[in-house]
């Protein structure tokens, strides 16, 4: 894309989706001297990434790089489950120079996979990647008697609101029984204000404090989001 190109989309950002009911929208525009796409729910940005060379590899929402600096910094974690797919972009990250990883993921609405593989590059022949059309609680509760996970990755949202029920104590000790040993359960939250943990995240971790050995709240940049982490392996 030219310079002159990346003016014009500046100043004039370019929707290339829009849901018949007008909640979901897909449009490209310039952040931080990149082209990028959003996907956005009621105009709250739920999925996005650069549409340059290095996307697949460079996330643009800070939540998904701090994310992939967890996967980096905790070895070993090779099998992981995100509730929520949205713009499938973090499973292409998480993938990406990686031949040994796999990951599954839990979307209960299949209009988002159809767009994700129309806009985001998703790739549904990847034999390491896995979708499941299905509620995420429902999933967990299928599967809470398989220990099968090294990494559970929370990020179910409509727009900014999140899924309760995955968040109750209940939903929890569920997701405890789905990981291996020593595996991580993440939990993208978003911040009551800039910077500022909302008291759904704090509470969400007393009740993780009772099933596993550690928590921890890790900031992301940008300070609009956290990642609430717990495992029976130091944090």
């Amino acid at each position: 894309m030219t310079l002159f190109e990346q003016f014009m989309l500046f100043l004039f950002p370019r929707t290339r989706f829009r849901s018949k009911d007008r909640h979901i929208e897909i449009k490209d525009t310039i952040e931080d001297g990149r082209a990028v796409r959003l996907l956005l729910y009621d105009g709250v940005r739920e999925s996005g990434m650069y549409l340059d060379e290095h996307g697949d590899k460079d996330p643009l929402f800070k939540y998904m790089r701090t994310l992939k600096l967890i996967t980096e910094h905790h070895k070993g974690l090779n099998n992981a489950l995100l509730i929520g797919g949205g713009g499938f972009v973090f499973p292409k990250i998480f993938l990406k120079d990686h031949p040994e990883r796999k990951m599954t993921v839990v979307e209960v609405d299949a209009g988002y996979v159809n767009l994700a593989k129309e806009y985001f590059g998703l790739d549904t022949t990847d034999k390491r990647l896995t979708i499941k059309i299905q509620d995420g609680l429902e999933f967990i509760r299928q599967n809470s008697n398989f220990a099968a996970y090294d990494l559970v990755i929370f990020d179910a949202y409509t727009g900014s609101a999140a899924s309760k029920a995955i968040l109750s104590r209940d939903a929890l000790r569920q997701v405890y029984s789905m990981l291996r040993p020593n595996g991580i359960y993440a939990l993208n939250l978003i911040n009551e204000a800039h910077d500022v943990i909302s008291m759904e995240t704090h509470m969400t971790n007393e009740s993780l404090k009772t099933i596993f050995a550690h928590t921890r709240i890790v900031r992301c940049p940008g300070g609009g989001n956290c990642i609430l982490m717990a495992s029976d392996r130091k944090l």
